[in-house]
């Protein structure tokens, strides 16, 4: 692994030539508190800020809280009464979008040198890390969605390669079915448990990859328009309605679901990036050969770009007792390559700036699994706006998830149900602008091949 910070002993030597002339004791230190949700990689971080608190001459010392369950009420709280100086942002958008339009962030813009801004100005995306045209923060990692494949059940049925389009994936599901369900092995699996974490985690990335809108909404009408999931829902509804996949997906959760290919009972399901190799390591632990691709494309489409979401950006409060010196650590310690590649290299997380991964080893745990990591066709995508603000799109009836689970596993019209839910989108997003709770969203040729541009 590669040694974090390769300037850290050249920083120690300078402190201690100097400390007799410009040290600065405790007392004199600008306290930084950093609040985070990240326990799983204390023992990594711990010792780097212990480092710099030792080594540093800005006269900076961090000081991190790690919060749990609490993590997004003590962040509301906050934003209300004074917190702390910077949050390291989690894997959700609402900690930012919550606040970023009531001035509870401070833009970074004013801090950054230009190769600052050479090395992360592919990060200024609307609603996700700016706001109206300001630069709040940009995530280091990212997670996005890949296709979980058993290779030892693809051996047994003679299935070479992992579906690259959904008319395979479903032909295999069911040949998988066909010729070893009597063994309790189906092609195929899904958490309907819960509609929004299924969906979200497969659906979503599968009509991006495949140039449709995100989570239903067209950037470039500035509407929201769900007929291009007709095909999608059509694939669904034969696997689970037709005895192809795993029995009793309807009230599946995640966990069990992963229990069962342990165990290899499943053939295909599909999943978070960053979690499945870290789950089948330790969580439960499997002797079976399995591996990630590439999440399949509707049939007749061109691969476009499917979203990531991006975590472990760092924001700068408003409550902050010195911006400047904020940046400085944020930008020496947590945004510095080196330390961002070691972070990989540790298997904490996957790299999402392809200029840092280039110079990054991968880690043992995704060694012979390196679909796992960041590729060219996993990018930031704009906000849509339910996710810019939640209470500007309020819609009447059943949300998206839950309406088109019920089409896979009911029997009603796919593309009656699909244009009313586009329609009670629409008003929803429509009576939230006229009540001032949301903006127009529309981006004039937008390519969702390359959404960033």
């Amino acid at each position: 692994m590669k040694k974090v910070f390769c300037f850290a002993i050249v920083v120690v030597l300078v402190a201690l030539v100097v400390a007799g002339f410009s040290g600065v004791s405790a007392e004199e230190k600008t306290k930084l508190t950093i609040w985070s949700m990240s326990r799983a990689d204390l023992s990594f971080i711990d010792p780097i800020i212990k480092e710099y608190n030792e080594t540093n001459m800005d006269g900076i010392e961090l000081v991190l809280e790690i919060y749990t369950d609490n993590f997004f009420q003590a962040v509301d709280v906050a934003a209300a009464t004074g917190g702390p100086d910077i949050i390291d942002l989690p894997n959700t958008l609402s900690v930012f979008t919550n606040y970023v339009g009531q001035g509870y962030y401070i833009p970074i813009d004013q801090f950054m040198t230009e190769e600052d801004k050479a090395l992360w100005g592919d990060y200024r995306i609307e609603g996700i890390t700016a706001y109206k045209g300001d630069l709040y923060y940009f995530p280091t990692v990212a997670t996005t969605g890949r296709l979980i494949y058993n290779q030892d059940i693809f051996d047994r049925v003679g299935i070479e390669n992992p579906p690259t389009t959904l008319s395979e994936m479903v032909a295999d599901a069911k040949l998988i079915t066909e010729k070893l369900s009597g063994e309790g092995i189906y092609g195929f699996a899904a958490n309907f448990k819960s509609p929004t974490g299924a969906l979200l985690r497969s659906m979503d990335f599968m009509i991006e990859l495949s140039g449709g809108p995100c989570q239903g909404f067209d950037f470039a009408k500035g509407q929201y328009d769900y007929s291009f999931y007709t095909p999608f829902v059509e694939a669904y509804r034969e696997m689970f309605t037709q005895g192809i996949a795993f029995p009793g997906c309807e009230s599946l959760d995640i966990d069990p679901l992963r229990t069962q290919f342990a165990a290899g009972k499943i053939g295909m399901y599909i999943s978070w990036s960053h979690a499945e190799p870290g789950v089948y390591a330790t969580q439960f632990p499997t002797d079976i050969n399995w591996n990630g691709a590439t999440i399949p494309l509707i049939d007749g489409h061109e691969k476009a770009s499917q979203s990531v979401i991006g975590y472990h950006g760092y924001l700068i409060t408003k409550d902050c007792k010195d911006p400047e010196k904020a940046w400085k650590a944020i930008n020496d310690v947590f945004y510095n390559p080196e330390y961002i590649a070691a972070y990989q290299e540790a298997g904490l997380g996957v790299i999402m700036n392809p200029i840092i991964s280039a110079t990054a080893g991968t880690p043992a745990l995704l060694e012979g699994k390196e679909a796992f990591l960041m590729g060219p066709t996993d990018i930031l995508w704009p906000a849509v706006p339910h996710e810019v603000n939640s209470q500007a799109v309020l819609v009447e009836g059943e949300n998206m998830y839950n309406t088109i689970m019920g089409l896979i596993l009911g029997n009603a019209d796919i593309d009656k149900t699909l244009a009313d839910l586009t329609d009670r989108y629409n008003a929803a997003y429509q009576k939230g602008i006229e009540q001032g709770l949301g903006e127009p969203i529309q981006i004039e040729n937008f390519n969702p091949a390359a959404p960033a541009n």
